[in-house]
């Protein structure tokens, strides 16, 4: 999600009105994490805590050029927004309609694509100014989206990875995830990094690594308590306000991460 929004952004009409309200995503209970063996974990050092925007639902998270974009979701609150990296400063946010549930976003080339819960519609924005080029159809649940460079990568909540050419929006590869349990359900969050997938794991407060040729993990980041361990004694209040939200910068070879409703994002660099 990146870069040149102005002021005059806010303006455009297209398809989207000002809302407010919530939403009732994805209400059933999840498991906590299982022990694993034979997967790596992954440790790290927080480099930075950042301010992010706790009136935000955070759904899809992605940097270019010192901008962070961001996917916010709830019905009635659902928007596509830019921050300022360093300060958390919201240079513009464009509200979608009420009858959307805004997911995961990625950016391939010109275009700028973000996915919708239950709607099975994906709007498709000119990328860096991100004009509405169109609201198209998509065949599954919208979660979690990154890209890869060549396909869009997307999962519906449940073990598994579409692979999609972003012109035809067809389908060409789905994955199924696993780890030493068996098929790992509630994906979430996505970026693809240096040839592997990273994911959220709803109601989880871990990051899994996955090999996107063969969908086994091969890696975890726990965060429990990432806010103690910084020094500060932040709990969300709501069940929903969960690790959710990776973006990359790949300049430094940093993850930044945050949840719904968070009112920190956390730059974390992997030992």
């Amino acid at each position: 999600m990146r870069r040149s929004l102005r002021i005059g952004y806010l303006l455009i009409p297209v398809l989207f009105a000002a809302c407010s309200g919530g939403g009732d995503k994805k209400a059933e209970p999840a498991p906590a994490t299982p022990p694993v063996t034979g997967i790596q974990t992954l440790s790290y050092q927080v480099m930075n805590v950042l301010p992010h925007d706790s009136t935000s639902f955070t759904e899809g998270y992605e940097l270019h050029d010192s901008v962070l974009y961001e996917s916010e979701g709830s019905y009635g609150t659902s928007a596509l927004a830019t921050y300022r990296l360093k300060d958390g400063k919201r240079l513009s946010k464009m509200d979608l309609d009420k009858s959307y549930f805004a997911e995961g976003i990625t950016q391939v080339n010109t275009y700028l694509y973000q996915l919708t819960y239950k709607e099975h519609t994906i709007f498709v924005y000119h990328f860096p100014d991100l004009t509405l080029m169109k609201a198209a159809d998509w065949s599954h649940e919208g979660w979690g989206m990154t890209n890869d460079g060549k396909y869009l990568i997307s999962d519906d909540g449940s073990d598994k990875i579409y692979f999609t050419d972003p012109q035809t929006l067809k389908d060409v590869k789905t994955l199924s995830v696993t780890d030493d349990q068996g098929a790992l359900d509630r994906l979430n969050e996505l970026e693809y990094v240096d040839g592997q997938l990273f994911a959220n794991r709803w109601h989880t407060d871990s990051i899994y690594r996955i090999d996107p040729q063969t969908g086994k993990v091969n890696g975890i980041i726990n965060l429990q308590g990432i806010y103690q361990q910084v020094g500060l004694n932040y709990l969300p209040t709501d069940a929903e306000d969960v690790l959710n939200g990776i973006a990359y910068d790949k300049g430094n070879k940093e993850f930044i991460v945050t949840g719904k409703h968070w009112p920190k994002a956390f730059v974390l660099k992997l030992n």
